[in-house]
């Protein structure tokens, strides 16, 4: 199995609730959901440009974060993991996504220990280990990482300490095959740190100016990255310059950030194996 392969992208509408959410962003204005909803639309565009066929999910009101659907599994290959958020408003999200990776025929397993919690923000699968981000939010705990490592017994996994309210992977992502993309935050740095210490195998660093253009997507050999006015000139120069090689999508996220959404957290990559039965959208 070839890492970042997909042929399959999941992703939730936006339900009407969204608009509820506390803003992430001390100096933002509250969410406009209608610029929301077209972006999330751009979104799915942008992912059908990666080879990948995308099966919508539809919008629950009773869970405005639910278009985070990638905080509920992990999926590398054909075996999938349904993640245990700490927020317990959250944990009603997972049903739909568990029967959509069971309809899809991959290995789906539980987290058996009741003290075990993982968000799929946490969970960084760089390919060929994995790290969990643990903090004393209890976002992710240890616990979580080690049912982490009872799934995949074949990867490393390594947990990560984390400082403050923040998620893993809106720190560090994959650019490319061995490739990491990095923000510049001391939070960030103090997390690189501590990768490069504990990996097992040896990474590419791209250092970015700021966390928000670290946040990106590597799909069947094409990356998605936010645009040139939302990262900074100086962070988009780098990407185009030191990943010229690989081809390009970019797109607006700014008002899903504003509820605490990412590139990363808006959608769950799934490669579904062979003679598996089709699934369709839940949606007309």
């Amino acid at each position: 199995m070839a890492a970042f392969h997909y042929n399959y992208a999941i992703v939730s509408r936006i339900p009407d609730s969204f608009q509820d959410i506390q803003v992430q962003q001390a100096d933002a204005d509250l969410i406009d959901i209608e610029k929301a909803r077209e972006e999330h639309q751009e979104f799915i565009k942008t992912l059908k440009k990666c080879d990948v066929r995308v099966i919508e999910l539809a919008s629950d009101e009773a869970y405005p974060e639910c278009a985070f659907l990638e905080d509920c599994a992990l999926a590398i290959g054909g075996v999938a993991l349904i993640l245990r958020p700490f927020s317990k408003t959250r944990h009603g999200e997972v049903a739909g996504v568990r029967k959509l990776l069971q309809d899809l025929n991959l290995h789906v397993f539980e987290i058996k220990d009741p003290d075990a919690f993982v968000n799929g923000g946490d969970v960084f699968f760089t390919g060929k280990e994995i790290f969990v981000g643990v903090g004393p939010d209890e976002r992710s705990n240890e616990r979580g990482a080690n049912a982490v490592a009872n799934v995949f017994p074949e990867y490393h996994v390594t947990p990560i300490k984390m400082r403050g309210d923040v998620r893993l992977k809106s720190l560090v992502c994959m650019a490319g095959r061995d490739i990491i993309a990095c923000g510049s935050s001391p939070t960030a740095l103090n997390v690189l740190n501590q990768i490069r210490t504990t990996a097992h195998y040896s990474y590419k660093i791209l250092k970015l100016d700021n966390d928000r253009a670290a946040n990106m997507l590597y799909v069947n050999g094409r990356l998605i990255h936010r645009t040139r006015t939302e990262i900074g000139e100086k962070c988009y120069s780098e990407i185009q310059d030191k990943l010229d090689q690989v081809p390009h999508h970019e797109i607006s996220f700014g008002e899903m950030s504003k509820a605490g959404g990412s590139l990363i957290n808006s959608v769950l990559l799934v490669l579904k194996m062979k003679h598996h039965k089709s699934v369709v959208s839940t949606l007309p």
